[in-house]
């Protein structure tokens, strides 16, 4: 049996496609063949992938194909998928739903409602569906999927073992303390949350911290009109929307920030926790989809939006180290539950079930 993978367009720095290269070492490391497949051209992509036509050579009802979903399929994939005589899984990564997108960007709008809808039809082509948090799971549990399991992200240390831009470095290792978060500017994240937390932050605990707001704008070009609009009226000049970066760029505002802060209303996992976790950045999240389930038992979990009550969690954890290294410790802790040789056991478990049956 080999177990192959599909994803639509691997891309550099996207957090499915590092998935994607870190299960087909797991896989080729266990004696599987396994090859990644793509419908189109991948996007600076460190890893060899085939498009999906030369997947009829490897192609066998006794091979497992694993489907990385994420926002939707082109009619000529699931059209491609139908056909294939390949055990087929779908590993579910959640699809933002398409309310957040309302006046803000009609194409991804449709694009998440077309996503959802395909779930049926995934269903019936699939023999079982993996999702990377029990949250995703429970969403392929309400539309009728059965045969279930979670397979978690996979944190590789080794990818984030690089020399930091030094520019970077320089530019916020001045001594005032920054408050990072990461993650495309989208309205699901609640930028917006952030900014009027980081406003109390400056009037009532540290007028010296900095927000530094790392991610892709994308189209979201209203929504971030909305937010510079918002900055502006606060009167907050301390606030950076960095843009797309770069590998040696983001570790770089990792190293050089003291907090993580996370306002987010739906994420399907949070690789940048276990970013955070890494870099020894103690994590102050709102509780909400996955982001519980990924903390689990470390970080500090806020169930409110109380923008003023956050200020002053982060300015407890700025002054008082006894509970920040109380925090770093069990963030550290919860992250060896996603390195590759606990994740490698997950993995076999969940194929010796498909064996089985």
């Amino acid at each position: 049996m080999d177990v192959h993978q599909f994803h639509p367009q691997p891309a550099y720095g996207d957090a499915v496609s590092n998935q994607v290269l870190s299960l087909q070492r797991l896989l080729r490391a266990k004696g599987y063949g396994s090859e990644i497949f793509r419908e189109e051209e991948p996007f600076l992509f460190k890893g060899s992938t085939q498009p999906m036509a030369r997947h009829a050579r490897r192609s066998s009802p006794e091979n497992v194909l694993l489907l990385h979903f994420g926002v939707n399929y082109s009619t000529e994939v699931m059209a491609w998928l139908d056909e294939i005589p390949d055990r087929k899984v779908l590993v579910y990564h959640n699809v933002t739903p398409h309310t957040y997108f309302a006046g803000v960007d009609g194409p991804l709008l449709e694009a998440s409602k077309r996503g959802r809808e395909q779930l049926a039809q995934l269903r019936a082509m699939t023999e079982a569906g993996w999702g990377d948090s029990a949250y995703n799971c429970r969403e392929l549990a309400d539309r009728g999927w059965i045969n279930l399991g979670v397979l978690p992200i996979i944190f590789e240390p080794r990818r984030y073992a690089i020399r930091p831009d030094r520019k970077v470095l320089e530019r916020y290792r001045d001594g005032r303390p920054n408050i990072l978060f990461v993650g495309r500017v989208a309205p699901n994240k609640c930028f917006e949350d952030l900014i009027l937390t980081f406003f109390y932050l400056k009037r009532d605990v540290c007028a010296d911290a900095r927000l530094v707001l790392v991610g892709a704008q994308g189209r979201m070009h209203r929504y971030v009109a909305f937010l510079q609009a918002l900055v502006d009226g606060l009167q907050l000049p301390d606030v950076v929307f960095t843009g797309h970066i770069s590998n040696a760029e983001l570790v770089a505002h990792y190293r050089g920030a003291c907090l993580y802060l996370s306002m987010s209303e739906h994420e399907g996992f949070g690789v940048p926790l276990l970013e955070s976790m890494h870099f020894g950045l103690p994590i102050v999240a709102f509780a909400a989809a996955a982001v519980p389930e990924t903390l689990k038992d470390c970080g500090l979990l806020v169930k409110e939006k109380d923008h003023r009550a956050i200020a002053e969690l982060l300015g407890l954890l700025m002054e008082d180290e006894s509970l920040r290294d109380k925090v770093i410790a069990g963030q550290r802790k919860r992250l060896e539950s996603f390195l590759p040789e606990k994740v490698a056991g997950q993995l076999e478990l969940l194929l010796a079930g498909l064996v089985a049956e």
